[in-house]
């Protein structure tokens, strides 16, 4: 029999007046431009002193090892004491937890940038498997994996990037346009009823076993008709 009181007792819930969470994965290289989320969330911030009943503070989490990560950092801090909307850390994080925080995020960014035009950031992927939407920036190939406005937005610098955070977040925790990118995300047997088919968007994204599914698993099954045969 359950206690009266304790049926009263509500679940946990994420409070309303939460940051939002921004992941970025980055090597800290001369590759990866760090200087443009910098700006990004300079902008962000002053737009958040004019328009902040609409706008939620961020908590930037930047996660990743390589030479340029203390200067960096060091211009963060700097920064940091005139921000009064974001905050920006830097972390290492084991293998495994890795994907929890990506789960918990509520926006991923990408800043890589092929130089062969022909690489896509596995970050990315990273972001997506977690259904984590994400803004990347963009570069020749990057189409392929990031489909503007299904699953994410591509922006070409600055400016773009914090327009774009603006958007997304703004009525945090109740964003609707972040809310469509990250159902995008979803694996398809939570948006559907039915079993994965050709007819498929390439737009959706699909996890390892829906991809394999859809496109392997017809290809083994005609060999098997054709034996039985």
């Amino acid at each position: 029999m359950i206690d009266p009181i304790h049926s009263k007792i509500e679940g946990p819930f994420l409070r309303g007046d939460r940051p939002a969470l921004l992941v970025s994965s980055t090597s800290w290289t001369q590759d990866e431009d760090f200087s443009i989320l910098l700006s990004a969330l300079q902008k962000y911030n002053a737009q958040a002193d004019v328009n902040g009943k609409k706008l939620p503070k961020l908590l930037v989490i930047v996660t990743g090892k390589g030479p340029l990560r203390n200067k960096y950092m060091t211009e963060v801090a700097e920064l940091q004491k005139k921000w009064d909307w974001v905050r920006c850390i830097s972390i290492w994080l084991e293998v495994e937890d890795y994907p929890t925080l990506l789960g918990a995020a509520d926006l991923g960014i990408s800043l890589h940038a092929s130089s062969s035009n022909l690489d896509l950031p596995m970050k990315v992927v990273d972001m997506f498997g977690c259904a984590l939407p994400v803004c990347a920036l963009d570069f020749s190939c990057l189409h392929e994996l990031v489909k503007h406005e299904k699953n994410g937005l591509v922006f070409e610098n600055a400016a773009q990037l914090a327009q774009q955070i603006e958007t997304l977040l703004t009525g945090f925790p109740n964003c609707p346009r972040l809310t469509k990118l990250r159902s995008n995300l979803l694996p398809i047997s939570d948006r559907t009823t039915s079993p994965p088919t050709h007819e498929i968007s390439d737009d959706v994204w699909e996890s390892w076993d829906e991809n394999w599914a859809r496109h392997v698993r017809p290809l083994i099954l005609q060999d098997f008709r054709r034996d039985e045969i």
